[in-house]
């Protein structure tokens, strides 16, 4: 019995410490209401078909002074990119006017000015290593 159960802790030595801490601050948030939706990228296809590795939907409680300050413990090494939706009537979609958003988005560490959708190695970053801090400033239009 000992034997089995050392020989699992030897396979689990290699996961040890894979895991990385992300600090993401989200800035510009100009209301309460609503969720932010924070969709994961890893590739430029992904967020082409827009189809997210893993989407978190956070609630606004800890707002403070538009900024919204969030932590994941547990992600992998990797390359990422952050887009984010301020799902301000938390339907879980972006709401558009005539023809434009009306509510906020943005990316990490990019502020995205054109009308046109960002490629995504305007806004990817490396997960490795010591902790990764990324900026996110909201953009409504």
């Amino acid at each position: 019995m000992f034997l089995k159960v050392f020989i699992l802790f030897l396979l689990g030595i290699p996961f040890i410490g894979n895991s990385q801490t992300l600090k993401i601050n989200v800035t510009g948030i100009r209301n309460p209401s609503g969720s932010i939706v924070l969709a994961f990228y890893n590739t430029n296809e992904s967020f082409e078909k827009e189809k997210a590795l893993f989407i978190k939907k956070i609630s606004k409680s800890g707002l403070v002074n538009g900024t919204l300050s969030i932590t994941y413990n547990d992600l992998k090494s990797g390359t990422y990119g952050i887009a984010i939706l301020d799902d301000e009537n938390s339907n879980d979609k972006m709401d558009y006017g005539w023809f434009l958003p009306k509510e906020g988005f943005g990316f990490s560490n990019y502020y995205h000015t054109g009308l046109t959708r960002p490629t995504f190695d305007k806004f990817d970053f490396v997960l490795s290593g010591d902790t990764k801090t990324v900026e996110i400033k909201v953009r409504y239009l």
